[in-house]
């Protein structure tokens, strides 16, 4: 297998062709029937199978000893899960991105086999990577082509859709070229998700707190809810911090949602605006109070506005924990929020995949978690990006009900990716990987929300020098965050640009952001609510290397924590 990503010819100790795979009861050849159907068709037909599978689905629930030997068992057969996936999701589906970039590696499924029973998981991914089997971010989100060696490919995000589910309701991510990146989820990943949070919840000793979630209202948000009621502990109150998503979208979120409260009982979402905090602060209070141990999922930042809002108030929020994930849980964010005397608790995870880690009682960094190592594996390489070099995390998943296909695939997120032998649960099991001081490199986050930094850069590259002056060199965004963890967004305008009114400045970015993608709106929207973006009259601040990009993560701003 050629390390320039497909000139060469095969060094794989054979060849291999379409004969290897998938052989006498194997899934025949398939062109991705996942982009057959139109999108509104198949969300109709998702919703009408939920509609009659849910009460059905949530009638079994998983308790922590099935979630234990589920775990054990998948931590033994990860080998052979990563090759059935190839076979049935790859070699099999010519529609398949990998596919190409596999037969332009000089790599047919045999080769993989040897591969993987010679060297394990691990080391197989590690050659493929090299040979070129890996998908940036920009190519995962199909906003750049994939140059592998002299071949060229280009891939809609659609694409990487799995061949093996059969979608129950659909969820969305920030989009690429206009669009939503559409997730289709189906009711066995949410099983298989539900898995990992039964485990959890028993390391943290969690099994009889009510749930309460503060959180926007979109369908990926029900995929959280219903993973809570597979385990037979639906929530127990949603402050529903505002809605996200395009007409059909938020139309399916609302179906969702009320099939879900017909199925598990769960009561009506609740509006609360991010500058409300205190009425969740004095809800989660009470049932502390009364010794019920709350679980609250959220945000880091929301979760740090509850705690600002109990402290205002003189609220003890003992024996509240939150549950954490959509954005960086730092030191600050940390520290504001067990001030109160509320626990923070850090996951990790995306929407095209689901959870990819989970905090123990005893982590070692403010985000650390372990890595589920049963159902994925997590690798990082050295790239450049904004003009800094970072070590971009990769993830490979072996879940057979994932909505996305995804091997070797840049998530746009940094950290540092350790092994060492913990003594909680979550260790014992096997789950030694660990994951910590996680940052975005090609994304803004906030408020638990994701924009793109393709389409910040040509607001500010574009739209802002056309309008009051000066050049793309004179304008740039940085994330920060203020002392208490609160997300902040600065945007720098160089005095070079001369006097300018800084607040139309402010109302001109904001207003073309928002139409760019359905889901900025609300989080425009969130940013207004809070006060969250302000304009100063500074120089863009330059990269270690000298380089200016036009918009800077809070991972790269080491002042900003």
């Amino acid at each position: 297998m050629p390390a320039d990503g497909g000139r060469g010819a095969r060094d794989m100790g054979g060849t291999s062709d379409a004969n290897d795979i998938p052989g006498p009861g194997e899934p025949s050849r398939t062109r991705g029937r996942c982009r057959r159907e139109p999108d509104l068709l198949r969300i109709a037909g998702g919703l009408a199978r939920l509609t009659f599978g849910l009460r059905g689905f949530l009638r079994e629930t998983i308790s922590p000893e099935t979630a234990r030997d589920t775990m054990a068992a998948k931590l033994r057969s990860r080998d052979d899960a990563f090759l059935d996936l190839l076979a049935r999701a790859v070699f099999a589906n010519l529609a398949s991105p990998y596919l190409q970039l596999f037969r332009a590696a000089g790599c047919e499924f045999g080769d993989a086999v040897a591969l993987v029973r010679a060297d394990g998981i691990e080391a197989a991914l590690k050659r493929l990577r090299d040979a070129g089997v890996f998908v940036t971010f920009p190519e995962f989100k199909g906003q750049v082509a994939a140059v592998r060696g002299s071949r060229t490919f280009a891939f809609r995000p659609s694409d990487f859709d799995s061949p093996l589910i059969t979608p129950s309701f659909p969820t969305s991510t920030g989009g690429t070229r206009g669009r939503p990146g559409r997730i289709l989820i189906d009711l066995d990943h949410v099983a298989e998700t539900a898995v990992h949070w039964a485990v959890w919840f028993e390391t943290h000793g969690w099994l009889g707190s009510p749930l309460i979630f503060v959180t926007p209202m979109y369908p990926g948000i029900a995929v959280r809810q219903l993973r809570c009621a597979k385990l037979g502990r639906p929530f127990v109150k949603w402050f529903s911090t505002g809605k996200g998503g395009t007409p059909l979208y938020r139309a399916a979120s609302a179906y969702v949602h009320f099939l879900a409260r017909r199925a598990s009982g769960v009561p009506r979402p609740e509006a609360v605006r991010l500058d409300e905090m205190w009425r969740v602060a004095e809800h989660v209070a009470a049932l502390a109070v009364a010794g019920s141990r709350p679980c609250v999922l959220t945000s880091p930042s929301t979760a740090a506005r509850v705690g600002l809002a109990a402290a205002e108030r003189g609220l003890a929020l003992d024996g509240v924990a939150f549950l954490l994930g959509g954005e960086p849980l730092t030191p600050a964010r940390r520290a504001t929020i067990e001030s109160s005397g509320a626990r923070a608790v850090a996951t990790y995870g995306f929407s095209e995949l689901g959870s990819v880690g989970l905090q123990c009682p005893v982590p070692i960094a403010p985000d650390a978690v372990h890595v589920l190592t049963d159902g994925i594996v997590l690798d990082a390489r050295s790239r450049e990006a904004g003009g800094a070099t970072v070590d971009a995390l990769l993830v490979t998943s072996i879940r057979s009900a994932s909505p996305k296909i995804m091997i070797n695939v840049e998530i746009g997120d940094t950290g540092v990716i350790e092994r060492r032998p913990c003594d909680c649960l979550l260790g014992r099991l096997g789950l030694d990987q660990h994951l910590h001081t996680i940052r975005s490199f090609e994304k803004l986050t906030g408020e638990g929300a994701t924009v793109l930094g393709a389409d910040v850069t040509m607001v500010l590259e574009e739209v802002l020098p056309r309008r009051f002056g000066g050049s793309l060199a004179h304008y740039q965004l940085v994330e920060t965050q203020d002392p208490r963890g609160l997300p902040r967004l600065t945007l720098l305008v160089s005095p070079e640009v001369g006097p300018l009114d800084e607040r139309a400045v402010l109302h001109t970015f904001l207003a073309e952001l928002a139409p760019l993608r359905p889901t900025y709106r609300f989080m425009v929207d969130q940013w207004v609510q809070t006060e969250s973006v302000h304009v100063t009259r500074a120089r863009p601040v330059p990269t270690d290397r000298g380089k200016v990009p036009a918009f800077r993560t809070l991972g790269e701003v080491r002042d900003h924590g």
